[in-house]
């Protein structure tokens, strides 16, 4: 153990280097005002509170939380149980400990590289430790910093399993999925990803494969089949309410292929150009798959689990997004594809080059760096002007300046007298965060149950905020036209709505 130390630190002092920098980084992010909270953050970090001190996961109105899957709450009540500090307390550290994580499990990724160079893992590392898309993700409490951690770890379980053929190996390769898809249902990807690696691999024999095939299977869904069967009792469905999809696969593509404008230079605005950049990488993908099908010897390497894995995770991304309404396709909700792109693309050059006779090779590796300085600049960029408004307002969300000062907000606190009976909310998980009122969302339009309940209440307090709006939820011209507004007080940032039945006696 004490020669491994050694031997992990001189393979790895880059990769140390890069997670200083990425803790630092964290820092400060949240220095001026915290991690960042968004709707789904206030979710969690309640769920994780309560589960702690009532012993149930519930939201801060007492219902059953399944609108997102159980893991990332988990993982922030046993912290939270550990350290006696609350989540969104303790979120910078739980934050840098899993981005620590990340990039020091991408550069033992990477070291498995076919003929990987040292310059190559650095200028990937630098990247990691300085990309926009890990930023954000990292700056805020979302279940996306333990599942990206959790995707990496997969990775690594697999080389081990692909080495060793052990149940114990395969134990650890089916526990890591079936933690990541009870942290996100996206992790459905993994275990899609890791029955077809079981799959294909020629040296399993029939009847051991088909065994191992089953107990990853059954070891994969125990988490999340735990879970669904706990909602549907708690609150009668499997993960909330869920609403047919309003965009095209053609407008996801393009959604990708602006998101990718972000990721990689050149690209700028042109989302065209990101989509096909996108399909032929996932082309590409999807043939390093079947090379490695048919030549086995390739089979167990580390880049087989992370071609199937983009393949996988870039399918099921694009399918989903056209089948169910969320919000658009942004950098946060195809982050778990960020580090095997930059791989999938990057990692054929140092290959490539090696192979050239030595001229070539010097101009060649003059092309790499200029791609990387490219690269670096395009993030630089971002990173930037992020940090103008971040510097002086903190991580946009709740957390932020322009919330926490609220004209709105301020309001509310000093008369939370007022604020008796039936209250509704565009931003409810806002308003309980910054205030502890405690309110309900306002109905969506397409649920005739949600608007009939909504228009049962005799009187009710409508918190309007400016910045809060979802047109998926009725809005202030349907409320009038069922309700009689009683009496209103306006803010610069919102309003406060006090209504009753219109047809109720004087």
């Amino acid at each position: 153990m004490e020669k491994n130390i050694p031997s992990f630190l001189y393979k790895h002092w880059d990769a140390l280097l890069a997670s200083v920098a990425g803790c630092i980084v964290i820092y400060y992010l949240t220095r001026f005002g915290g991690i960042g909270i968004s709707p789904d953050s206030v979710g969690y970090s309640v769920a994780a509170m309560n589960l702690k001190e009532k012993g149930a996961l519930i939201d801060f109105n007492g219902l059953a939380l399944v609108d997102f899957p159980a893991g990332y709450p988990l993982f922030l009540s046993a912290t939270y149980f550990i350290s006696g500090v609350s989540p969104i307390l303790l979120a910078p550290f739980i934050n840098s400990f899993l981005y620590v994580g990340v990039i020091l499990m991408s550069s033992c990724i990477m070291q498995s590289f076919q003929n990987v160079t040292r310059w190559y893992r650095i200028a990937i590392l630098i990247l990691l430790a300085s990309s926009p898309c890990l930023w954000e993700v990292y700056g805020m409490i979302w279940s996306e910093t333990l599942f990206l951690f959790l995707a990496l770890l997969f990775m690594l379980a697999w080389k081990n399993y692909a080495n060793q053929k052990t149940i114990s190996s395969l134990l650890l390769f089916a526990i890591v999925a079936a933690y990541a898809f009870v942290t996100r249902f996206a992790g459905i990807t993994l275990i899609a990803t890791g029955m077809a690696l079981l799959f294909f691999d020629g040296s399993l024999l029939l009847l051991k494969k088909i065994k191992h095939i089953a107990l990853f299977f059954l070891i994969g869904i125990s988490l999340v089949l735990i879970n669904l069967i706990r909602n549907h009792y708690s609150s009668g469905t499997l993960s909330g309410v869920r609403e047919k999809a309003l965009r095209t696969v053609g407008d996801n593509l393009l959604d990708i292929g602006a998101v990718l404008g972000s990721w990689f230079p050149f690209i700028g605005e042109h989302a065209l150009a990101g989509a096909i950049l996108f399909c032929v990488l996932v082309v590409f993908a999807a043939a390093q798959i079947i090379y490695r099908i048919i030549q086995q010897q390739f089979y167990s390497k580390v880049e087989t689990v992370v071609f199937g894995f983009l393949l996988v995770y870039s399918i099921f991304i694009v399918a989903i997004s056209s089948i169910s309404r969320f919000e658009d396709l942004s950098s946060r909700l195809l982050s778990p594809m960020y580090i095997p792109m930059i791989w999938v693309s990057t990692s054929w050059i140092p290959v490539y080059i090696q192979k050239r006779t030595k001229i070539i090779r010097l101009v060649l590796w003059v092309g790499a760096a200029v791609l990387f300085i490219a690269f670096f600049k395009n993030q630089y960029k971002q990173n930037a002007g992020n940090w103008e408004g971040i510097a002086y307002a903190g991580i946009p969300g709740y957390s932020e300046k322009q919330w926490k000062e609220s004209p709105t907000i301020q309001y509310i606190k000093v008369h939370k007298d007022l604020m008796n009976g039936a209250i509704y909310s565009d931003a409810y998980d806002g308003l309980y965060y910054l205030t502890g009122v405690r309110s309900t969302p306002l109905p969506h339009k397409e649920i005739e149950q949600e608007k009939k309940k909504f228009l049962d209440h005799v009187s009710l307090i409508v918190v309007w905020f400016n910045d809060g709006v979802n047109t998926d939820l009725i809005d202030l011209d349907y409320i009038k036209t069922h309700k009689k507004l009683i009496e209103t007080k306006t803010f610069e940032d919102g309003a406060i709505y006090f209504y009753s039945d219109m047809f109720s006696a004087k």
